[in-house]
């Protein structure tokens, strides 16, 4: 994110405004990349404390130790957040994500789901017991899915490309 503030965190004995108000804004997106950053920047600051640095909230005036600290982390940021900077990694909540296409199709964001259940293939045919055709939701590519072991694998044409599902004509067409 902002590398600035970053070093802020590993170094300073204040946290800026700045970086107080970059940690909160990162709230408002449910982006992967903004959720890795804080927490990132909220363990630093964890263990910086718990080595026994002094370190004051420009914006608060106070000057942190660990339970405080957790105190603003659990007041300010999401129960996830707050789960993966001071519980143990195999006691940490978790929480999925879902793939969004950016506008020029060319990328995917990492976006926050609003629930565990939200799906990731959508079902377009049994072949047999064992398989079926399944289509990826975010990118339209058309997956075999091992029913059996759970696995899938892309479908690939005979000509060696990825393949999408066309619902109006009832195809598997190359991309």
């Amino acid at each position: 994110m902002n590398k600035e503030l970053y070093d802020e965190a590993i170094r300073s004995n204040i946290l800026s405004r700045k970086l107080i108000e970059q940690l909160m804004e990162s709230m408002n997106y449910s982006s992967i990349s903004f959720i890795n950053w804080t927490v990132e920047v909220l363990k630093i600051i964890k263990t910086r404390l718990e080595r026994g640095d002094k370190i004051t909230d420009e914006v608060s005036g106070i000057t942190y130790d660990i339970k405080s600290f957790r105190n603003f982390v659990s007041t300010n940021f999401s129960s996830y957040i707050t789960s993966q900077v001071f519980d143990a990694p195999d006691k940490a909540e978790k929480v999925y994500f879902s793939l969004e296409a950016t506008e020029d199709g060319h990328a995917y964001n990492m976006v926050m789901a609003n629930s565990s259940k939200n799906k990731t293939y959508k079902w377009i045919s049994s072949l047999s017991e064992r398989f079926s055709l399944v289509e990826m939701i975010a990118t339209g590519i058309v997956y075999l899915k091992d029913n059996r072991t759970d696995t899938y694998q892309p479908f690939i044409s005979g000509n060696g490309k990825y393949c999408r599902y066309d619902a109006e004509k009832g195809q598997i067409v190359e991309l």
